[in-house]
């Protein structure tokens, strides 16, 4: 039989096809917008404001004298023009609103520029900014690393603090020996840091507070291999690398309690030979 007769015969069914899952989409979209209109009989709700531009951009504004304040759906502070879209939703971008049957190009892989503008929640809503000011300085002496080789995460150090002091504006005291640095460094010569000690305060008697942090030192390969070296780290300059932590302490004391427990801190350090030194800042 002719070849060309199999082409025109899956040419005929590919049409047929393609007219059915457009038969498809039409009438999947149509039975949302009857939906959403609350009957397939009844038209759209004008009362319902919420559909124009500006409400999928969150733009949160004062009710006007206009809108009947007895309607629930008004409360929320919604104020722009209805739009005359039957079954538009405005809270969604074109492209989301697309039947399940629509072909995605290669350059919609992602969201477009104005979908992430659109998707950032309540613009117009400011919130409290954070302050951070310095709140004490820390010094850590350490022991010689001890390697544990590679393992499944990265090159793991282990590093055992035999001590140290600090000071701030709500007390000071010694770092008591014991605590340590499981240390985790990647293929770049980054160190991940995670550390736990404890304070001991010079009051009589004192207290203790526990003490962990955890964060990055980074920087160029070169920089990072003159850290690892305790008699080289003195020669490095802290601003050529970035030693940056979160820290977090508690405290059973009541004499500490309150200015310690559910505090935030961020910290700026150092290398310093056979000792860790750092700023940390509060969070408030």
């Amino acid at each position: 039989m002719d070849p060309s007769f199999y082409r025109n015969l899956t040419t005929f069914h590919n049409k047929e096809a393609d007219q059915a899952a457009q038969t498809t989409a039409q009438e999947w979209q149509a039975d949302r917008m009857n939906q959403s209109s609350g009957s397939k009989n009844v038209g759209p709700d004008t009362n319902w404001t919420v559909y124009s531009p500006d409400a999928s951009r969150g733009n949160l504004r004062v009710v006007e004298d206009n809108v009947n304040d007895s309607d629930p759906r008004m409360r929320v502070g919604w104020a722009s023009e209805p739009s005359n879209k039957i079954g538009e939703m405005g809270w969604m971008s074109t492209r989301d609103q697309q039947p399940l049957v629509w072909s995605m190009g290669d350059d919609e892989a992602t969201p477009r520029a104005t979908d992430q503008v659109s998707h950032y929640p309540y613009p117009d809503l400011s919130l409290p900014h954070p302050s951070l000011h310095l709140d004490f300085r820390m010094a850590v002496t350490l022991n010689p690393r001890i390697s544990l080789g590679p393992t499944p995460f990265g090159h793991r150090n282990w590093i055992s603090f035999t001590g140290g002091r600090w000071s701030g504006s709500w007390g000071s005291g010694t770092v008591l020996p014991g605590g340590q640095d499981s240390q985790l460094i990647i293929g770049d010569g980054s160190a991940h840091l995670q550390t736990n000690y404890i304070l001991q305060t010079y009051d009589n008697p004192p207290a203790h507070i526990v003490v962990k942090t955890h964060g990055w030192r980074t920087g160029p390969p070169e920089i990072l291999a003159q850290l690892a070296d305790p008699e080289m780290a003195d020669k490095v300059d802290p601003n050529s690398y970035k030693f940056r932590l979160f820290i977090d302490m508690e405290t059973g004391d009541e004499r500490y309690r309150d200015k310690v427990n559910c505090g935030m801190w961020v910290g700026s350090g150092m290398r310093k030979g056979a000792e860790v030194i750092y700023d940390a800042y509060r969070l408030s």
